[in-house]
């Protein structure tokens, strides 16, 4: 337990940091926890916002709040329900990636070649495309040597039992339960 006279000290010491002042860096600093996209809270590169408002109309019409306190749990479950679908693309992007960049060194060319569509005549790999890859690079890349698919996997545990959570306090607060 910290003594009162820390406890001041820390008090004054938290005066001093103003944080970033500079448009720049405040711009920065905003950007800190997106790293891969799984937490983010806003829609990244390569995500479609129509898509994003057909899925939240789509669940506030099945979950149909009522006031405000079931408005925000229902946004809860929406943001997490999304993160939850980027993790197929995430999961597609680690493995083109390692595909693509560490076990296919004799077959590179011929790889790049079908993503680039040069051959128009094989379908090899034309479901990939570069938003994919580089979710998956972004999430590999946060991974930081580790392993990305066991990172991912553990994020989806948590993604999953939070959204059913909220499902299950929804339910409770309209007293269906």
């Amino acid at each position: 337990m910290a003594s009162k006279k820390q406890i001041i000290a820390n008090q004054n010491n938290s005066k001093k940091s103003t944080g970033p002042v500079s448009k720049l860096g405040k711009l920065k600093s905003s950007q800190n926890s997106i790293k891969h996209g799984l937490t983010s809270k806003q829609l990244i590169i390569g995500e479609d916002i129509s898509q994003f408002e057909n899925y939240r109309d789509r669940m506030t019409n099945e979950l149909k709040p009522i006031g405000i306190l079931q408005e925000e749990v229902v946004f809860k479950i929406i943001d997490t329900g999304y993160r939850l679908r980027r993790i197929g693309e995430v999961e597609a992007g680690i493995y083109n990636q390692e595909i693509l960049h560490y076990e296919a060194d004799d077959y590179k060319e011929v790889i790049a070649s079908k993503i680039d569509f040069k051959d128009e005549d094989s379908n090899i790999l034309k479901s990939s495309n570069h938003s994919v890859n580089l979710k998956g690079l972004a999430f590999a890349r946060d991974a930081n040597h580790g392993s990305a698919i066991l990172k991912l996997n553990t994020i989806e545990d948590r993604l999953l039992n939070k959204y059913y959570k909220l499902l299950d306090k929804l339910e409770l607060m309209k007293g269906n339960i």
